[in-house]
């Protein structure tokens, strides 16, 4: 594999990873809203980040709490 391929696969993942991540911050800005919170409040939007960072810890933490 040359280092130009290797570059693209790094970059398709971390792309990967961001989009995940956005996309995990929406849920809990939607959930926020759908609960009646001011989801606008910087309490809320320092969570929403973080939990956009950190995604697959949040998913196992998630089921881990289900249980």
């Amino acid at each position: 594999m040359t280092k130009e391929m290797s570059r693209r696969i790094w970059l398709v993942g971390l792309l990967l990873y961001a989009i995940a991540g956005a996309a995990d911050a929406v849920i809990f800005l939607r959930s926020e809203a759908q609960a009646g919170q001011d989801w606008w409040a910087p309490d809320n939007l320092a969570i929403a980040f973080s939990a956009g960072l950190f995604w697959p810890v949040d998913l196992v933490a998630r089921s881990l709490f289900n249980r």
